[in-house]
């Protein structure tokens, strides 16, 4: 297993490794050449199929899927997980508060005009026209209008 350029990995040896029973190290050398090496990894799929024909096959699935949901317990707490994070939020995690405050955020700027200042106004609308596009013409104002905002 030290010289591992020279030798290939049998059949076995990569079904063990679909297994998981190979130690990391060799591991890691039998991935490197799935990637490297065309016969490698025909040997693989190869032993991917004769892995995957030794599983059982279920009789009735269906019957299966039944058992198992009879056995998961699901009681009325763990239906409403909604209501149980609620219950555990501060006032200030709701969304609604969230909402509100970006509201108000946006009436404020309207007012205050901020949203007219990054616009061309009117007598900027024949000039934009020559100059290039709006949104260039838009970066130019807000960048301008950040560079003000700064110490």
């Amino acid at each position: 297993m030290s010289d591992h350029k020279e030798a290939r990995p049998t059949m076995e040896e990569w079904a063990a490794y679909i297994r998981g029973e190979t130690l990391p190290e060799h591991a890691d050398w039998m991935e490197s050449l799935l990637l490297e090496d065309e016969e490698a990894f025909s040997l693989y799929m190869q032993a991917m199929d004769m892995e995957a024909q030794g599983l059982p096959l279920l009789a009735d699935p269906e019957g299966f899927v039944e058992q198992v949901m009879q056995q998961v317990d699901i009681s009325e707490t763990t239906a409403k997980p909604s209501e149980q994070k609620d219950k555990g939020r501060h006032w200030y995690e709701h969304r609604l508060f969230h909402y509100a405050i970006a509201a108000c955020l946006t009436l404020i700027f309207l007012s205050a005009g901020w949203f007219d200042k990054l616009t061309p106004g009117p007598q900027q609308v024949d000039a934009h026209v020559s100059k290039g596009s709006y949104s260039d013409e838009l970066v130019k104002v807000t960048t301008g209008w950040l560079d003000r905002m700064k110490p």
